[in-house]
């Protein structure tokens, strides 16, 4: 029986926990995988007591030989009928290795934006000649991509990934006192890696709003905020003794736990953020910008906050708003744990997975 090969990159447990439970679910639903994984990824341990195949080999570079030598050696050993490819150094080597083969080439995009019909280096990944189909996190990226099929046609399909309640389960709030907050503070949290298109200036703008409420605290959780640009904003900002930068942390979950608002002010190209999820999961109420790629993940006023990208006054309005209704607040974040359970769950993301999969076996 074919295999489908995929490759991915299972770094840590928390942020490839949807993607690694999803396989997992479907190896325990019959379907014959084998798993490309870095020796070192903390979920080797766990794909192996579920029974799963592996092949422990770290992707390391593009257009690598060796790399391409090691997959196109899995492809023969397991007959693999298609081949999943989840990020760039895994698409590069991937398709490389797939040239004269003869199964299916899948990858899989994550972000509306940066694939460009007139764009020639979008030939080389996504929009790669050897490419079948391309798996999509939402259905922005999906229309996106779709447009951009003037040379090339590409199936696509929609594969978003959710997350099942029970992960949360046991996750504890850390103590206001652990991180130096006062018990009584209504409390705001950022989690991310700095890029410019998380929009940080934005909410380091919105925190001189914030600061009317007296008992508002920033929360910083992300590396990359030690550019001089945050750093100076960080100093003029008029809650500045209020924004708490902790960098990297891995009791991430804990500390948005412990929060009264999410915060995350995208400007383009995300889709359904991971961070966002977690907090609703955790009932902590978010608020975000309405880019196309979170279109339905938050229903503004309802289960959360939607704010226009790159409008500093309205964020910091609505943080301010939050911070003086703490009641609503809450309630909100009551309404986005059960939004976001019926909205995109586990068993959905395998219902769309099995459908995709049945699709590309057929062709």
């Amino acid at each position: 029986m074919s295999a489908v090969l995929v490759i991915s990159d299972y770094a840590n447990i928390v942020s490839a926990r949807p993607e690694a439970e999803l396989f997992i679910s479907l190896h325990h639903r019959g379907h014959k995988l084998v798993l490309l994984v870095p020796e070192n990824s903390p979920w080797v341990s766990r794909f192996q007591a579920e029974g799963m195949t592996i092949e422990t080999y770290k992707i390391k570079g593009r257009k690598h030989p060796d790399e391409i030598a090691f997959i196109r050696f899995c492809i023969d050993k397991y007959s693999a009928s298609s081949i999943l490819l989840f990020n760039n150094r895994a698409v590069v080597n991937g398709i490389k290795a797939a040239a004269d083969k003869s199964l299916k080439v899948v990858v899989y995009r994550g972000s509306v934006g940066n694939v460009h019909w007139y764009d020639p280096t979008s030939y080389l990944k996504v929009l790669h000649p050897r490419v079948d189909a391309i798996l999509c996190l939402h259905d922005a990226v999906k229309t996106h991509l779709d447009k951009q099929m003037v040379f090339v046609k590409k199936r696509t399909y929609v594969m978003r990934k959710g997350h099942n309640p029970q992960w949360y389960d046991g996750i504890k709030a850390i103590s206001r006192e652990e991180i130096g907050v006062p018990e009584e503070a209504f409390l705001c949290i950022y989690v991310g890696n700095v890029r410019r298109v998380k929009g940080l200036k934005y909410l380091l703008q919105a925190t001189n709003t914030l600061a009317k409420n007296p008992r508002a605290h920033l929360l910083l959780v992300g590396l990359g905020m030690e550019k001089p640009e945050y750093i100076n904003q960080l100093k003029e900002s008029l809650m500045s003794d209020r924004i708490h930068q902790l960098g990297f942390r891995s009791d991430a979950l804990r500390l948005i736990a412990a929060s009264d608002v999410l915060v995350l002010p995208s400007l383009r190209s995300e889709a359904l953020t991971k961070a966002v999820q977690e907090a609703m999961h955790l009932g902590v109420c978010p608020v975000i910008t309405g880019i196309p790629g979170n279109k339905g993940l938050v229903e503004e006023g309802v289960s959360g906050r939607v704010v226009p990208i790159k409008k500093a006054d309205i964020l910091g309005d609505v943080l301010l708003e939050c911070s003086n209704n703490p009641e609503k607040t809450q309630h909100m974040g009551k309404q986005a744990q059960s939004h976001i359970r019926q909205w995109l769950s586990h068993q959905q993301t395998i219902n769309m997975a099995e459908t995709f999969l049945a699709d590309i076996n057929r062709r």
